[in-house]
């Protein structure tokens, strides 16, 4: 079986290296969202479709979006790429799925109509493949391919309103945020949001907003420069958090700060409603902090907008499912995985873990990239099952061949933390007693110019 995933790989890699012929169309949807699409000129209705979805971004989108790390070798393939910018920055699941379905039939416009559709994509796009494969209005999804996901959807920003409060205790009177309006003074107000924080990776672009942040942990200082206090508080909060480097703490708070409290603010999103509940949370770890952390309840309905956008149910067919994390990634936690493996059947979904040895966010490499894909395809093809066994061997295969560079560190004996042994678990929703008001919660944006699809 080893052998014919590595005939895949090796033909498609071949061609790859030849210039192909393609046609691409790029531009605004009505909607506003930027897109892009490619098909080879041999491409016909019926041929499938790669959605590729982006990560999380923090600008404004200015132009067409990129179609993925895997153009070359997918269009080598025969499949098309579309991609969309979407309609939203930040946590853009309000509108992602309704931005997908304008793109499929804008692609209908130019090319005609996919016999199916692949969802791929990483990070958050890793959980927009994810949620794409369950989404009613598409042509059928019989396989996707989900990188680093977000998996954990709505849970996983129980990990940001944990660092922004945890950070006000720890930070009291030693670099203190500049509050929002009430009642919600953790979250800022939308015009003190920067718009051009970009991944939020980029420390050059995030580490000049965090002057407060600074000032307390002396995080972007040189070691000789911070004090005692300093790295006793930044120590606190790097043990809270569960993050051992500091570029991923970081990057962590800043979107604690920023990507938080766009989702919580912005009309588009949950419109000043807090989803968010840290009453009856066990901070026990940490005594200062359990002591001082603001207690908050959630508002129901926000809690639920959040959760209806953002959480990924399995509810996929007969699809299968790729889905690769990096082993120390502090961003997007490999904890996210058990989300997919939970409401997966295990012989539709295929979950591993990549070794690293220094923490990454989605790092892997070409290799393991391409070797993850053309197992998916053999897979759902009709070869065996793919595990991390026979994707090493893949990716191995592959290098040797000479076709493709990278590591090869699939790791068949890796376990996966507990979710909740990292980010605190909430009290059952009965139990969070949460304050009343009749104040109506912001409709979703609807899509202007799209139409389901049969």
């Amino acid at each position: 079986m080893i052998r014919r995933w590595l005939a895949f790989a090796l033909l498609a890699l071949a061609c790859g290296g030849e210039l192909q012929a393609t046609q691409e169309f790029s531009g605004r949807a009505p909607s506003g969202a930027w897109f892009r699409m490619e098909a080879p000129d041999d491409w016909k209705p019926g041929d499938a479709l790669v959605l590729f979805q982006h990560g999380l971004d923090f600008s404004d989108a200015s132009g067409p979006p990129s179609l993925g790390p895997l153009k070359s070798v997918m269009l080598a393939e025969g499949y098309a790429i579309a991609a969309s910018a979407f309609n939203q920055r930040g946590w853009a699941m309000f509108t992602a799925i309704d931005d997908n379905r304008e793109l499929v039939a804008l692609f209908e416009q130019k090319f005609g109509l996919p016999g199916e559709i692949v969802p791929f994509g990483g990070s958050l796009g890793g959980l927009i493949a994810l949620k794409l494969a369950e989404a009613p209005g598409f042509p059928p999804v019989h396989a996707a391919y989900s990188l680093c996901p977000a998996a954990a959807g709505s849970r996983i920003w129980d990990t940001a309103i944990d660092a922004r409060l945890a950070y006000d205790v720890v930070c009291k009177d030693a670099g203190e945020l500049e509050e929002g309006a009430p009642p919600l003074p953790w979250a800022l107000d939308l015009e003190d949001i920067p718009d051009d924080l970009g991944d939020l990776l980029d420390q050059a672009r995030v580490l000049p907003t965090l002057v407060d942040v600074n000032r307390c942990t002396g995080v972007n200082l040189p070691e000789f420069l911070r004090n005692d206090a300093m790295k006793r508080r930044l120590k606190e909060l790097m043990d809270f958090t569960q993050i051992t480097d500091e570029k991923f703490f970081v990057t962590n708070i800043g979107y604690s700060i920023y990507v938080m409290s766009d989702l919580v603010r912005a009309p588009d999103k949950l419109g000043g409603r807090n989803p968010f509940t840290t009453a009856g949370v066990d901070y026990g770890s940490d005594a200062n902090i359990q002591a001082g952390i603001t207690r908050i309840r959630a508002d129901p309905r926000a809690a639920a907008r959040l959760r209806s956008v953002s959480d990924f149910r399995g509810r996929v067919g007969s699809a299968r499912i790729v889905s690769m994390h990096t082993s120390r990634d502090q961003l997007v936690i490999p904890s996210n995985q058990e989300f997919v493996r939970k409401v997966l059947p295990a012989d539709q979904l295929t979950s591993v873990i990549v070794d690293e040895e220094t923490p990454s966010h989605c790092g892997f490499s070409t290799a393991e990239g391409i070797a993850g894909w053309e197992a998916l395809r053999a897979w759902r093809d009709g070869a065996v099952q793919p595990d991390a066994t026979s994707l090493q061997q893949l990716c191995e295969a592959l290098v040797a061949g000479g076709q493709v560079t990278g590591a090869c560190r699939f790791d068949a004996d890796s376990e996966v933390a507990a979710f909740d042994g990292i980010v605190r678990p909430r009290p059952p929703a009965s139990l969070q007693r949460p304050a009343r008001s009749n104040r109506p919660l912001p409709p979703l944006l609807p899509v202007h110019g799209t139409r389901a699809l049969p």
